[in-house]
């Protein structure tokens, strides 16, 4: 396909853009382009029709709303990388942006475009899972908010219906004594796809475990919440051996293939070592937390 047989709308708000997914032949939604745009030039995707969301304030910036943190979905993963907010609440999503690309694509690549692919080995969905953000989803008459959790049902498959179209995602502002972490292996330092992901989130209270939350990427067809590693952690006392536990546990609820990259072994292996890498880094921030008298 010639892109210039292509016909590029720029709507001017969010009711004019959901007007034409509605109305459009074959229409697409462009945000960043950077995966887009290559799989119309390969010939993956067939469209007539690509609608700009560039010019819809709404659609952008980064801000505290009550006690969660908004993320417009045109936010570029470089604004991510460098916001106040994310940084001080959130800086494992800070460090699953700067993992990926580099700032050429990092200064276009979106968050709504990164989540909205619904690729397995992408980065922001596993840290965005374990701190729990939800998504706004748009159409003509409605809108509705549903958890990270629930909107991936395969490969580049999501709940999104036909007309609708993700603007936002909300972050809760996580509870004192909280840390959230983020590790990743890939087979250079940059411009590389997940071999594994993994984002763990611990809260403590009294010396105990109160919340934990293990997400593991690129190891399933959608990221996976390992429920039993989160849930062997609930009510105990941090410890080396408790982690070590939850690492080989979190190991056995991937599910990943072999492919170019990695094997089905290299992969579980990298499960372990990545979610005990995860617990210890969030209760470091636990620890420092409490040190600075948070």
């Amino acid at each position: 396909m010639v892109i210039s047989d292509i016909a590029l709308h720029f709507p001017k708000n969010l009711s004019e853009a959901i007007r034409l997914l509605g109305e459009l032949e074959e229409a697409r939604v462009l945000a960043g382009g950077t995966d887009l745009l290559i799989e119309i030039k390969q010939g993956l995707v067939m469209v007539k029709n690509l609608i700009s969301l560039k010019k819809i304030k709404e659609l952008k910036g980064i801000e505290k709303k009550g006690n969660r943190i908004r993320m417009g979905a045109l936010s570029t993963l470089e604004e991510v990388m460098s916001d106040p907010l994310i940084n001080q609440y959130i800086p494992a999503l800070a460090d699953a942006a700067a993992s990926m690309a580099s700032f050429q694509i990092r200064s276009m690549a979106t968050v709504g475009g990164n989540i909205s692919s619904a690729v397995p080995s992408a980065d922001l969905p596993p840290t965005l899972i374990a701190a729990e953000a939800t998504v706004e989803l748009h159409c003509s008459d409605s809108s509705r908010e549903v958890s990270l959790s629930e909107f991936f049902t395969g490969p580049r498959e999501m709940i999104c219906g036909k007309g609708e179209l993700l603007t936002s995602v909300f972050i809760p502002l996580p509870p004192d004594e909280t840390g959230i972490a983020f590790q990743k292996f890939a087979l250079r330092e940059a411009s590389a796809l997940a071999v594994v992901n993994v984002a763990s989130k611990l809260t403590i209270k009294k010396g105990k475990i109160e919340r934990a939350l293990i997400v593991l990427g690129a190891v399933a067809p959608t990221p996976v919440l390992a429920s039993k590693a989160s849930g062997l952690l609930c009510g105990n006392k941090p410890s080396d051996s408790l982690f070590e536990k939850a690492a080989l546990t979190a190991r056995e609820e991937g599910n990943p293939i072999s492919d170019i990259r990695g094997s089905i072994w290299h992969r579980k292996e990298l499960i372990q070592v990545l979610t005990r890498r995860t617990l210890d880094e969030a209760l470091s921030q636990v620890q420092g937390k409490l040190r600075r008298g948070k």
